[in-house]
């Protein structure tokens, strides 16, 4: 199935991209616990509270770009898609969030992301069988990107079987 067709059952007309590691390390380790415990997450070690409570006192050590992407991630609705990234190379998997709010748990950050969203997989592939990306995507360095048929990206990864 193409990702757009996924997208159009879905009453979407926008999703999220997101890379999962830390500065590209751990990532099998972090997307077999996405899997298991149905959750996309992030982090940032200057932002050890809910977002809605620390973003003030955060945005001037962590920067714009980092503010957008807690923004962007904490913004997000029940219902969104989100595709996972491995790097800027491979899809991992395909998800809902399912529920409108994101929750922070200090612990969690000892094992994944501090700042988790609940999702329910529509499409998860093996770590070893990811699925490639187009190499025209080079170049999202970003955590996490907004996806809207007015970006570059959209044709790409909506022409993708998923």
């Amino acid at each position: 199935m193409k990702f757009g067709a996924l997208l159009s059952r879905e009453g979407k007309d926008y999703f999220y991209i997101m890379h999962l590691s830390y500065d590209g390390e751990d990532r099998e380790r972090l997307w077999d616990y996405a899997q298991d415990n149905n959750i996309v997450g992030l982090s940032h070690r200057d932002v050890n509270d809910n977002w809605a409570k620390t973003r003030e006192k955060a945005k001037d050590m962590i920067g714009k770009g980092w503010v957008r992407q807690f923004d962007t991630f904490c913004g997000m609705q029940k219902g969104d898609i989100v595709m996972v990234f491995n790097g800027m190379d491979s899809v991992l998997g395909v998800a809902k969030t399912t529920e409108s709010r994101h929750e922070y748990d200090r612990d969690l950050g000892e094992v994944f992301f501090d700042h988790i969203r609940h999702v329910e997989w529509k499409r998860k592939y093996e770590y070893a069988k990811r699925k490639n990306l187009p190499e025209l995507l080079k170049g999202f360095s970003h955590t996490l990107s907004k996806v809207t048929p007015s970006s570059p990206r959209w044709r790409m990864l909506t022409d993708l079987d998923v």
